[in-house]
């Protein structure tokens, strides 16, 4: 019966496609390009055909992703998929299925919601654009005969609609504690799944990082602005980048990459200026400790008064072996964001925890609308501060050569002395202490975050009150926070909810600066002084380890000593090592022993962190610490073990697999380690080292400004489309392998002489 129910929902869906279903959606016309590498470049008159041609050519290269999305947001992963693994597409079910019914998303796209953003005309004709040219592809192909085995044929394949654009806009936020919103129930009602803990949640969250230059005229050959955008993102998943060109010819000219399912380039450049993101370390949540009414575990108590939560129930559906099944559960809401369950923070009968989220709400599309008809970097910071969407810090230079940094978006409103007066309990004491997650009494009207008439949408602070700063010289950031975006002019006084200040940076962001310096004084061997387009190439792909410069030959020493002595199995690695040349390239000889030895714990330094020469320290290995020859020591024996020799390159132990066994070598490395380039890699196998890239290097783009206007580019290190059949699924990666570079094409004209096919789509 369910093969018969999967062949219904089939053909119902061909069916639909191939008939008038999709007859009342306006008529759209867009002209697709593609250029080496499968880049797209469109073409349209107005914003709905940019979204049309930028639909079609995201469903060519990812549709499998996009529909599978889809089915996320729509709250039906279990239906079709079963519960995943740890009941994954359970808890991700329930979370959708709840937002969904609340009809909030549909209220606020008809505009009634008191005090909600209503995206623009520009904005929706963009997402409808978008979703008709992904409707158009499926029905041009056919879903019996999409090429990427993943979806063909599947039942999961729709129609789908303007709303589901936006319900993946929104859902794509990355929901806070997702797992825990999801199975939070009063005392006695059991757990669907395990719950996680609130402690889980990192600064830089799994799999994301970046690296941010923005050069101004000081520090440029020409005078002009110089761009580095290098984020550090998963290979594999929801947040893949993918690239893409918009041209309303004289009106807008952008070129960069967003993140897939979205016509939005959220990297990139126009003719006046170029912008990346890097990840914030500023909480953009909090948590509210409730008071529970004792005659009543699903009420509170705020000032002084017995409050009912709101509760939601809802039903999915479970596929089991014999068909599927229903799974019922009520949420309930408080007046901060619904309720929160984990292991540290549990719901009993006395007290129960709300998650609250600064969310970017509908603001993200129309924010990047406006900043892509910036002129300069202050119209970019103007832009940023009036609709406060950015999730990220943002580093900018334009071709006057000015430089920004800022880390402009909705951060709850959460100053030091709310904070410590507001934590009732020991666990938000602690929490505000080591995570700087604001966990508020939620008793007190008094305890709620504040609000500032200014700032974008409630509960945040003010655009002006958040770290931003202008420079001549250069900006640059690598995850660590704003405090020392620039040496020079260190950012600071600002509260704890935004990062950490006078502290010890991370090895790879005192590499980024010290890179800087170098280049500037003309020091690193890359030629003149001062950054152009090839040099600031040349800087990340020189494949640094700070940490290997700095300990390198205190390492060797100690390891012949020791190899002489009660270690004698340490000798070829102190050979390899000591030949090593310090570099994360292919030829790289014994750059994984080093590897191994830092994950293992052996980075201890003897000279602690000083807040007045924050580049130069912490220094110097202490090499009395046990730690450091016990790192050692294990790395090799785990080698040995591994039949992994110490003298292999970086090539031959770090790959990315392709279709028919390809191994791709790929250079660069961990970002601990003090590596700029990073490259992190898993499924360590024997004989044959890491085979897969988990994250890291995504999207690389470099921009220089000229008196001719800019010149770009690129590439994608893990290629445009994840159909594995597709010709582009591992050319970029072979070209980022080579440290090859893709010219991004930018104006009309270089983009006709760079084609290499070209369509004209209309219609519906």
């Amino acid at each position: 019966m369910r093969l018969n129910i999967q062949a219904l929902g089939i053909a119902l869906a061909m069916a639909a496609f191939a008939t008038g279903t999709l007859a009342a959606e306006p008529t759209y016309k867009a002209k697709l390009t593609r250029t080496a590498y499968g880049a797209p470049h469109v073409i349209a008159a107005n914003y709905g055909g940019l979204g049309y041609g930028a639909g079609y050519a995201a469903a060519q290269d990812n549709f499998c992703d996009f529909a599978e999305r889809m089915i996320t947001v729509s709250g039906e992963r279990s239906r079709y998929l079963g519960p995943g693994e740890r009941d994954a597409n359970i808890v991700s079910d329930l979370y959708h299925q709840r937002l969904i019914k609340t009809g909030r998303l549909e209220a606020r796209l008809a505009g009634d919601v008191p005090g909600g953003f209503k995206p623009s005309a520009d904005a929706r004709a963009l997402a409808k654009g978008f979703i008709a040219g992904i409707n158009r592809y499926v029905r041009d192909t056919g879903v019996a005969n999409l090429p990427d085995a993943r979806c063909k044929g599947a039942a999961w394949v729709r129609i789908y609609t303007e709303t589901d654009y936006w319900r993946s806009t929104i859902a794509g936020q990355q929901p806070t504690l997702m797992a825990g919103v999801a199975t939070a129930a009063p005392p006695g009602v059991p757990d669907i799944v395990a719950p996680h803990s609130p402690t889980e949640r990192s600064p830089v969250p799994e799999g994301q990082g970046s690296n941010a230059y923005a050069l101004g005229r000081e520090v440029t050959k020409s005078g002009r602005g110089v761009l580095l955008g290098n984020p550090h993102y998963p290979w594999d998943g929801i947040n893949r980048f993918t690239r893409i060109h918009l041209i309303i010819p004289g009106k807008l000219n952008i070129v960069g990459a967003g993140l897939q399912n979205s016509p939005t380039p959220g990297i990139g450049h126009n003719q006046w200026l170029a912008w990346t993101h890097t990840v914030s370390t500023a909480r953009r949540f909090g948590l509210f400790e409730l008071k529970l009414d004792p005659k009543d575990p699903t009420a509170y108590l705020f000032d002084g008064k017995s409050t009912p939560m709101e509760k939601t129930t809802v039903t999915i559906q479970v596929k089991t072996a014999g068909g599927v099944a229903p799974l019922t559960r009520t949420f309930y809401d408080s007046r901060f964001g619904p309720l929160v369950e984990t292991p540290t923070n549990p719901w009993t009968a006395e007290r129960a925890f709300a998650v609250r989220d600064a969310p970017t709400g509908f603001r993200s599309v129309d924010q990047y609308l406006t900043m892509y008809r910036a002129r300069n970097v202050r119209q970019l910071a103007a832009a940023l501060s009036k609709f406060q969407a950015a999730g990220f810090n943002t580093t900018a230079v334009d071709a006057g050569g000015e430089a920004f940094y800022g880390d402009i978006g909705p951060l709850p409103y959460v100053t030091d002395a709310k904070a410590e007066a507001c934590s009732v309990s020991d666990l938000a004491r602690t929490a505000w202490k080591t995570t700087r997650v604001p966990v508020l009494d939620g008793s007190r009207s008094t305890c709620d975050w504040d609000s500032d008439s200014k700032a974008a949408t409630t509960g945040i602070y003010p655009a002006s009150a958040l770290p931003q700063i202008f420079r001549n010289d250069y900006a640059s950031n690598s995850n660590d926070s704003y405090w020392l975006t620039n040496p020079k002019q260190p950012l600071a006084g600002f509260g704890r909810i935004f990062g950490e200040e006078a502290t010890t940076r991370s090895l790879r962001t005192r590499l980024s600066l010290k890179q800087i310096d170098d280049r500037v004084a003309g020091t690193d061997g890359l030629g003149a002084a001062k950054f152009d387009l090839s040099s600031v190439q040349a800087v990340l792909f020189g494949n640094r380890n700070l940490g290997a410069e700095m300990t390198r030959d205190p390492l060797v020493a100690l390891c012949r000593r020791a190899a002489a002595g009660p270690e004698p199995d340490l000798a070829e690695a102190c050979d390899a090592l000591a030949a090593w040349d310090l570099r994360v390239n292919l030829d790289s000889r014994g750059a994984h022993i080093f590897r191994l030895f830092v994950e293992k714990g052996g980075l201890e330094f003897k000279v602690a962190f000083n807040a007045a020469d924050p580049v130069n320290t912490p220094n110097t290995l202490d090499v009395e610490n046990p730690k450091v020859l016990a790192a050692l020591v294990d790395s090799v024996k785990q080698l040995r073990t591994l039949k992994i020799p110490m003298n292999a390159t970086l090539a031959q132990v770090q790959t990315e697999p392709r279709t028919g066994g390809e191994r791709i070598p790929i250079h660069g490395g961990p970002g601990p380690e003090g590596i700029f380039n990073v490259i992190t890699p898993v499924d360590l196998k024997p004989e044959l080292g890491w085979t897969k890239i988990r994250h890291g290097s995504s999207w690389i783009m470099t921009v220089e400004f000229t008196d001719k206007g800019p010149v770009s580019q690129g590439v994608l290190t893990y290629s445009q489309s994840t159909n594995p059949t597709s010709p582009h699924a591992g050319d970029q990666t072979r070209l980022y392998s080579g440290k090859g570079w893709d010219d991004l094409h930018f104006t009309e004209a270089a983009v006709r002489k760079a084609a290499v096919s070209t369509v004209v789509l209309k219609g519906p």
